[in-house]
């Protein structure tokens, strides 16, 4: 089965939207800026990424009134899976990721596989694109069961 992916992110600084723009890349998909408003019918897809800075604490407000605002077009529709991306401090996206994982779940019924963070100073350096892309070759099409959330520098 070919993979129909979407990347729906939150960039105030710029960094998410280089960071989403570069995934994007990799997988040869779209990303679209949730400050769009964009109305995408999800159900297209197996396969979504979300990606946000951290703003107190927090994936940011508006992808979050986004993603409380999805609709399917049936309550046993099958719902795309997620992997998860933020630019902020490492240290804290286990917790956040957990938050928003479960944000996920609760309010749109979508899994999520995976996630990945960095911090905006390391972003551009070869060896956090390194870590990226190993991410993305690793964790995002994988069998559910066998990925736990990580975090990368």
């Amino acid at each position: 089965m070919e993979n129909k992916i979407i990347i729906i992110y939150q960039s105030k600084k710029g960094n998410t939207k280089y960071l989403a723009e570069l995934i994007a890349k990799e997988l040869k998909c779209e990303a679209i800026d949730v400050a769009q408003n964009p109305k995408i019918n999800l159900e297209q897809y197996n396969l979504v990424g979300f990606g946000s800075g951290v703003y107190f604490g927090s994936f940011g407000c508006e992808l979050k009134k986004w993603i409380k605002n999805i609709q399917w077009s049936a309550p046993e529709v099958c719902k795309p899976d997620a992997f998860i991306f933020t630019t902020q401090h490492v240290s804290k996206a286990n917790r956040i990721h957990s938050r928003f994982n479960k944000f996920l779940q609760k309010k749109a019924g979508i899994t999520t596989i995976s996630g990945w963070a960095t911090q905006p100073k390391y972003l551009k350096t070869p060896e956090s694109f390194a870590n990226l892309k190993e991410w993305i070759n690793s964790k995002i099409f994988v069998p559910k069961s066998a990925v736990k959330v990580e975090n990368k520098n």
